[in-house]
């Protein structure tokens, strides 16, 4: 059963919005719409920045794709993988890359369960891995909806199923499936980055943190941060998350991170 009662964005108060400092958000279909990063969600992005808010996307995205991100977005990081390595901007542009565990460790591990998920694939055909598998360091990704038409969600639930009682970790964002092994998820990156980056108490993090996402992937964040916004397309999941947000936006995707945005920026 759901956990709390979701609300339309324009109830969430000034009040609410005014101690927070610090913006993690999803990246697929809550930043991005129509495979596009919309031009107002980079502007929106670029002048949460300049006001003086950390802005840090956290995806299931390929370590490849996040550092070009972090490099280039108006971002001052980005968590990675689902949580298993941080990418921290700094000043001069140059990055630092903070694993959940060693880097080395992670990657051995992340080849034998590449090999697993190679086995099971023919099994759920067509179900395939994702084309940016070659960029991934420590996770495998499957594609169920990016590059596949119709996406294939029966056979996502399916593959799903099979992984779970195997014992592997795995978690559907809006267009893969990404699976690990490891103790961590987006949550538990995101308490560590919070700690000991910026020397967030427990307490700061409920106060100055807001989250943003759009699918069964965000639950961890959304059980954690009280004050966490799901963009419009979120909809389509919410009969099926335990862990909700408490607001949402009128706009899907990165429109809706602009509408937020505006009301971050305006308060």
């Amino acid at each position: 059963m759901p956990d709390k009662k979701i609300v339309n964005l324009e109830q969430l108060s000034n009040t609410q919005l005014a101690p927070i400092k610090y913006i993690l958000t999803d990246v697929d279909d809550t930043l991005t719409w129509e495979s596009d990063l919309p031009t107002a969600t980079y502007q929106a992005m670029s002048d949460l920045i300049q006001a003086g808010y950390v802005l840090i996307p956290v995806t299931g995205g390929c370590a490849g794709w996040s550092d070009l991100m972090a490099r280039i977005w108006p971002v001052s990081g980005v968590i990675t993988e689902g949580g298993a390595c941080f990418l921290q901007k700094q000043i001069s542009g140059k990055l630092d890359y903070h694993y959940w565990h060693t880097a080395e460790e992670m990657q051995a591990k992340k080849l034998t369960l590449l090999s697993e998920v190679e086995a099971l694939l023919p099994k759920f055909a067509p179900l395939k891995l994702a084309q940016d598998q070659a960029y991934r360091l420590t996770d495998v990704a499957v594609d169920y909806a990016q590059d596949q038409n119709p996406p294939l969600p029966e056979l996502r639930d399916a593959l799903l199923a099979k992984l779970y009682d195997q014992g592997i970790q795995a978690k559907a964002s809006s267009i893969h499936i990404n699976i690990w092994h490891g103790d961590y998820d987006k949550f538990a990156m995101a308490e560590r980055v919070l700690k000991q980056h910026y020397g967030l108490s427990h307490k700061e993090m409920l106060e100055q943190v807001i989250y943003v996402g759009d699918a069964p992937n965000d639950e961890s964040m959304f059980a954690q941060f009280p004050i966490s916004v799901g963009v419009a397309n979120i909809g389509k999941h919410l009969a099926n998350m335990t862990h909700q947000p408490s607001w949402i936006t009128h706009n899907p995707g990165g429109h809706g991170f602009a509408e937020l945005a505006a009301k971050l920026l305006n308060k």
